[in-house]
C-alpha cells in the first residue's frame, strides 16, 4: 500500500511541479510580451495607412507596368519575323528586317556595316504602315549614338539631334516643318544649356 500511495504522490508532485514550471513560463512570456509593446514608439497612425498605402500602389502598379512592358517585348521577340539580309560575299550580313508576325511589314531594320556583322551603322524603325519614324546613327564602334532623326507619320523628318562623342550629350537639335524645310536650330554646351538657337 505504501508504494502505491508513494507512486500516487510522487505523480502529484511532478504534475504539481510541471504545473508550476509552466505557469511561470507563461508568467515570462506575458512580461516578455509587454516589454517588448513598451518599447515600439507611438505614431498618429491616422494619416500613415493612407500614404502607404498610396505608395505601395503606386510601387505596384510600376511593378506591374514594367512587367508587362517586357512580357511585351519578349512576345514581341517571339513573334515578330526575322529577315537577315547579306552583302554579295553571303557571309557578312548587311541588314536585318524585322517584321511584324500579323501584318508582314517592316517594323525594324538593323544596318551593320561592311567590315563586319558586329557594328552597327543605323537602326530604322518603322510605323504599322511601314512609314520611317526614327533612324538612329551609330559611331564606328557601333554602340555610340551619333544622331537621330525623327520623322512625322507621312515620311518628312522634323527632327535631327546630333551628340558628342560620348554618345549621350547632345551637340545640336535641328528642327523641321512638316515639309521638310530647316525651321530652328539649337546648340548646346556640354552641360546641357543651351549655347545658341538660330531660327529661319
Amino acid at each position: 500500500m505504501k508504494t502505491n500511495n508513494q507512486k500516487k504522490l510522487k505523480n502529484k508532485i511532478f504534475i504539481i511541479w510541471g504545473l508550476f514550471i509552466t505557469g511561470v513560463i507563461l508568467v515570462f512570456l506575458i512580461i516578455l510580451l509587454l516589454a517588448m509593446n513598451k518599447t515600439q514608439p507611438k505614431t498618429d497612425n491616422q494619416n500613415q495607412p493612407t500614404l502607404t498605402s498610396k505608395t505601395n500602389l503606386q510601387q505596384e502598379q510600376e511593378t506591374y507596368n514594367a512587367i508587362l512592358r517586357k512580357i511585351k517585348s519578349e512576345v514581341d521577340e517571339l513573334t515578330n519575323i526575322k529577315e537577315i539580309v547579306y552583302r554579295p560575299d553571303d557571309k557578312t550580313i548587311n541588314y536585318i528586317k524585322i517584321l511584324d508576325s500579323q501584318t508582314k511589314k517592316e517594323i525594324k531594320r538593323i544596318v551593320y556595316d561592311g567590315a563586319d556583322d558586329e557594328n552597327i551603322t543605323s537602326i530604322r524603325e518603322f510605323n504599322p504602315e511601314g512609314k520611317l519614324i526614327k533612324e538612329t546613327f551609330y559611331l564606328l564602334d557601333g554602340k555610340t549614338i551619333s544622331s537621330i532623326r525623327e520623322f512625322n507619320p507621312e515620311g518628312k523628318q522634323i527632327k535631327k539631334t546630333f551628340y558628342l562623342l560620348d554618345g549621350k550629350t547632345i551637340s545640336s537639335i535641328r528642327e523641321f516643318n512638316p515639309e521638310g524645310k530647316q525651321i530652328k536650330k539649337t546648340f548646346y554646351n556640354p552641360d546641357g544649356t543651351v549655347k545658341q538657337e538660330l531660327i529661319y
